[in-house]
């Protein structure tokens, strides 16, 4: 979705989502020529070749809210990297872009980030680059911190690659579906819903304490974490996870928020946009917490693209930034085959992506 916002021409070489419900909204909307079911029994040497290489390995095993097992996690999704690293020493992509969450980085006093970092250096094919990238930071208004891993092969990189630098955070409301209703105090999730149901009727009580008005001012609260861990934040929405599958409470709507919504918080087009929704709301919400942002990977491909030698600079314009001044000329080219710059007549219009998502993820 991403490359397709861009206008860059995409041959989809192959995706790979071990989730049957995945795999279901990835063919529907983005079907690759070949679609793995399982990373862990792929035969790399075998695989498809492609420019750009896009990976999100299972991010549990380093999450702070997880067990933090790392490597060692017991259902064997820490050592999927290896796998990941696999393709990338087979096949040798012209460029990578690998994500996980920020907790990566802290876990284990950092070993398993330095691990990964030097297992990718090892490969010596590639200049490796890493940031911590904030959705919220990027267009659209959620707290998300990723860390993203970009390689780019030394023999393409021409130096001057930079991750996207933040911007100015808009108002959650230009995310939100109109207010219909005024809510009161007494608009609450259902008493079934009892942990919700408790979250919220404290959030609104001790915001009201606090001299705010949620029924007017838009909070968003995360209703279904645990009592302790419960968070409500102002004008952005706390992270999207898989377990939020059903939304996050909304003070100034009194409900919860659409998948229209999530979408739109995770940069990405909802249904009657462009995205064709084929799973069950569940499965759907879900995924929108497991992927990547989609307005942090445009904005990170206008950068990755022209570096890696995989598309012209002048070609790519990031719709995020409105302060930005737009490339002149906006043209759609497409991008180049070789690593160095060919002549005209080699140019080609088509570029091949090959994309691993080892859990949830909406886009191709």
């Amino acid at each position: 979705m991403a490359l397709s916002n861009l206008g860059v021409p995409v041959e989809h070489r192959f995706a790979c989502d071990v989730n049957p419900h995945a795999k279901a909204t990835i063919l529907a909307n983005f079907p690759p020529k070949i679609f793995y079911d399982d990373l862990t029994v792929r035969d790399n040497a075998a695989a498809p070749k492609a420019d750009l290489y896009v990976a999100g390995f299972p991010c549990q095993p380093f999450s702070t809210a997880g067990k933090q097992q790392g490597f060692a996690d017991t259902s064997g999704r820490g050592t999927i990297f290896f796998k990941v690293r696999d393709y990338i020493a087979s096949q040798e992509p012209k460029a990578f872009v690998l994500e996980n969450v920020s907790g990566l980085i802290k876990i284990n006093g950092g070993q398993y980030f330095k691990a990964i970092l030097q297992s990718l250096e090892d490969l010596g094919v590639y200049n490796i680059y890493h940031q911590i990238l904030d959705t919220k930071q990027h267009g659209v208004p959620q707290s998300r911190r990723r860390i993203y891993m970009v390689g780019i092969k030394k023999s393409c990189d021409r130096g001057n690659f930079s991750f996207p630098e933040p911007i100015e955070k808009p108002s959650i409301e230009a995310f939100l579906e109109p207010q219909r209703t005024k809510p009161t105090m007494t608009t609450l999730p259902p008493v079934s819903s009892g942990t919700a149901r408790a979250n919220v009727i404290r959030a609104l009580k001790e915001l009201k304490e606090q001299g705010r008005d949620p029924l007017r001012e838009p909070w968003v609260i995360d209703c279904d974490s645990s009592g302790p861990r419960m968070k409500y934040v102002f004008d952005v929405t706390p992270c999207m996870t898989c377990s939020r599958a059903a939304g996050h409470w909304v003070t100034n709507r009194g409900r919860r928020m659409t998948k229209t919504e999530m979408l739109r918080l995770q940069g990405m087009k909802p249904e009657g946009e462009g995205f064709v929704k084929v799973v069950t709301d569940n499965q759907l919400g879900r995924q929108i917490g497991n992927a990547m942002s989609c307005n942090v990977l445009e904005r990170l491909f206008v950068k990755l693209l022209p570096a890696a030698g995989l598309a012209q600079a002048s070609s790519l314009l990031d719709r995020w930034d409105t302060t930005a001044a737009p490339s002149t000329p906006v043209s759609r080219r497409g991008v180049k085959r070789n690593c160095k710059s060919p002549s005209p007549e080699k140019r080609t219009r088509r570029r091949v992506v090959g994309m691993d998502q080892s859990q949830l993820i909406v886009k191709g």
